[in-house]
């Protein structure tokens, strides 16, 4: 026996108020007795402590209970039989806010629903399951799959605006950590110009130049970093996490020549910047310049700290919306 469930969207994204529609696909050699169809659909908000922020028993013990978004329940089949061949039911589900009794961990409720996300510490998820529910001491059968959350532009557009690019400039007096000697004797300039504010549908784009540097440059990567931070007790567990890395050059780069920035962003690994009191989820971009010393590679994979000397980079915090 088999049973499948299927989206009427192949896409699975749904934004509220939508009506979810799709069948419950049952396939069986034999007729098959149950007690009822049911449908479920919910979302779920788990959150987990940073170790490196709270320390590992903390993490360990102090766990946060999963936050309730949204629930609904549609009963599709009373009970009955199923006829040998299988059976197609549909069913539809109305996709609205969050449900009454749906509160942050700090007792304020929940205005809308949050976009779906899978982050490394927050991750919001919305399951539907089918439950084919069987008799006394026969095992239920059920199938789930995900769908996927999409709020409407302008909900999470409250907070101040920030301006859509900034310039930014890369040298060896900008950067805190310690550098390789020549790099910092001999010194390098790199300029460039990128959004701080960008739409969830559309690339992330800049440029950069390469202005000066006696040393070699080895690669330019621009690094996508989510910044999640979860409440525990009275203070908040930050980690700073990488979601992707895109490299824009590879080797030692011309001097004075414009080089583009064109960023895709992640579907499920981005969402439109919030907070909500119990947690919340930010972005940055880091643009990193790594520089070729002529070390042998064998070299700095032994020398971990070799490899951070020949890096300089700049953090840009960056506003994700939906638009």
């Amino acid at each position: 026996m088999a049973i499948e469930l299927r989206l009427t969207r192949l896409d699975r994204v749904y934004r509220p108020p939508d009506i979810m529609d799709g069948t419950v696909v049952i396939t069986t050699p034999s007729s098959l007795s149950h007690q009822g169809i049911r449908v479920t659909a919910a979302g779920t908000i788990m959150l987990q402590l940073s170790a490196r922020s709270v320390g590992v028993f903390e993490a360990l013990y102090n766990t946060v209970k999963p936050i309730q978004l949204w629930s609904k329940t549609v009963d599709i089949s009373p009970a009955g039989k199923i006829p040998s061949g299988g059976l197609e039911i549909p069913f539809h589900i109305y996709v609205d806010g969050p449900s009454k009794s749906a509160v942050l961990p700090d007792g304020s409720p929940m205005e809308t629903l949050f976009e779906t996300y899978h982050g490394a510490y927050v991750n919001i998820q919305y399951l539907i399951t089918v439950d084919v529910i069987r008799g006394y001491l026969q095992k239920s059968l059920s199938a789930t799959t995900e769908f996927i959350i999409e709020c409407r532009p302008g909900r999470f557009q409250k907070s101040l605006v920030v301006p859509e690019s900034v310039n930014f400039y890369i040298t060896q007096d900008t950067q805190k950590h310690a550098l390789y000697p020549s790099l910092r004797a001999g010194g390098f300039r790199i300029t460039g110009r990128i959004a701080t504010q960008c739409s969830l549908t559309e690339p992330l784009m800049g440029e950069l130049t390469v202005e000066k540097s006696t040393v070699p440059i080895q690669s330019i990567d621009i690094q996508l970093l989510r910044v999640e931070s979860v409440a525990a007790g009275d203070r908040m567990a930050t980690e700073s996490s990488e979601i992707q890395t895109t490299q824009i050059a590879d080797g030692d780069v011309c001097r004075g020549v414009k080089l583009p920035m064109y960023i895709i962003l992640p579907r499920l690994s981005t969402c439109p910047t919030l907070s909500a009191g119990a947690f919340s989820l930010e972005f940055e971009i880091s643009v990193m310049i790594t520089f070729d010393a002529g070390f042998p590679k064998q070299y700095t994979h032994v020398e971990p700290t070799a490899s951070k000397e020949l890096v300089a980079f700049e953090t840009i915090p960056l506003r994700l919306v939906r638009t």
